[in-house]
């Protein structure tokens, strides 16, 4: 703080300090609190209620087409029945005023075995049964509905009732997800280490800026553009399969392209792409402050490439190698766009694809915001997992 007062001065030093207290109240604190009151806060929607009123709104309809029929038939009845005009056709019954195929035709004498067609008295008497039964049955589906609404609303309030709402499914989906995130945290890591390391050790200075510039480069595109890109490749008609029929692999005007899009791996590649940076630049800020000379005796000694990197080099870059894991593996597990766009049709879906159907559209932000704190959850558990595992502090990953 003192050191911040001498360089900034008191005002823009209190400014600082005023934003980030501001940033981390309106953006962190607050929405964290929110979403962990929801989470506990239980809204009975779409339930059985709900579903009783759909019932009783649906017989109300057929109660009214009834009505249309009825009225249609006591205007037949006392214009005398038969000699009447043929009834106007119903939403009920669209062919009303049509002779059935029992029914004789003009100048026809009837079959000994056709059927007799319904007189229009009897057919009125039916309906007003058939009516009088709805009629009971919608006022037996709107009790249901009011006992059923009077005990959700008594079920509602602090439970831990949103999170026992997942079924089965989802548990796997959100275990599917975890596994899915740490898979690319780890080819992350594979990938990335030695291109930090390559930068690391560049003789020059302007050497490792090239290679970090051609790092940084692409990201000057927005996320969902680079996302786009690796679409077009990956398509059926995309350049990877247009490149292996230009070779003869495949044959695409046979309808032979390799599907690459819509499968794990392909989401596994465009996420590594995507975050790439998040690993490579802690990891090369660690090794960058390895001495160089400590490399050199190992090799002097003897060691092999390998038994350099597992005894010198990774153990230096542990803080780097903890940090890039740590933002890797919680990017992955809430990635959004690159399952929906990377892997259309996946089945399952990534837990994170769920969260997000219940909170835009299903509009079920309590049991949204459970399911969002079970990944606030399981980031926390990594997050000291790494630690533990890398033997590393707060101080360290900090710096």
């Amino acid at each position: 703080m003192g050191e911040m007062i001498r360089f900034y001065g008191r005002f823009l030093t209190g400014l600082i300090l005023a934003l980030v207290a501001f940033w981390f109240c309106a953006l962190i604190l607050m929405p964290q609190i929110s979403m962990i009151q929801r989470a506990f806060h239980y809204e009975a929607r779409d339930g059985a209620a709900a579903q009783a009123v759909l019932e009783a709104n649906r017989l109300q309809q057929r109660v009214a087409t009834m009505e249309f029929d009825i009225r249609a038939l006591e205007r037949e009845v006392a214009a005398g029945g038969a000699g009447a005009a043929p009834a106007a056709p119903s939403p009920s019954n669209p062919f009303a005023g049509l002779p059935s195929p029992g029914a004789p035709r003009p100048g026809f004498a009837p079959s000994p075995g056709g059927a007799a067609a319904e007189a229009p008295e009897a057919r009125l008497e039916r309906l007003k049964t058939e009516r009088e039964g709805l009629t009971a049955s919608i006022a037996g589906a709107r009790a249901e509905a009011q006992r059923l609404r009077a005990e959700e609303v008594a079920a509602q309030g602090w439970s831990l009732r949103n999170f026992t709402l997942m079924s089965p499914l989802h548990w796997r989906i959100f275990g599917l997800t975890l596994v899915y995130a740490l898979c690319v945290t780890v080819l992350s890591f594979l990938v990335c280490y030695p291109i930090a390391y390559a930068a690391a050790q560049a003789k020059t200075p302007r050497r490792t800026a090239l290679l970090l510039l051609a790092l940084t480069i692409p990201y000057a595109l927005n996320e969902l553009l680079r996302i786009f890109a690796w679409t077009m490749i990956l398509a059926n008609q995309g350049l990877l399969n247009q490149t292996l029929d230009a070779l003869g692999i495949i044959d695409l005007s046979q309808g032979g392209a390799v599907r690459w899009l819509a499968s794990n791996g392909s989401v596994f590649l465009v996420m590594v792409y995507t975050y790439m940076l998040f690993m490579v630049f802690p990891i090369y800020g660690s090794l960058e402050t390895l001495d160089r000379n400590q490399i050199e005796a190992a090799k002097d000694l003897g060691a092999s490439s390998w038994r350099i990197h597992w005894r010198v080099a990774l153990p230096h870059a542990r803080p780097g190698v903890a940090v890039g894991a740590i933002m890797t593996f919680m990017l992955a597990v809430g990635s959004l766009s690159v399952p929906q766009l990377v892997g259309p049709g996946l089945h399952p879906d990534w837990f994170s694809q769920i969260v997000n159907r219940n909170f835009f559209e299903s509009n079920n932000w309590n049991v949204g915001s459970a399911q969002a704190l079970l990944l606030l959850v399981s980031c926390t558990i990594f997050i000291f997992l790494v630690m533990r595992i890398f033997r590393v502090g707060i101080r360290e990953i900090a710096r």
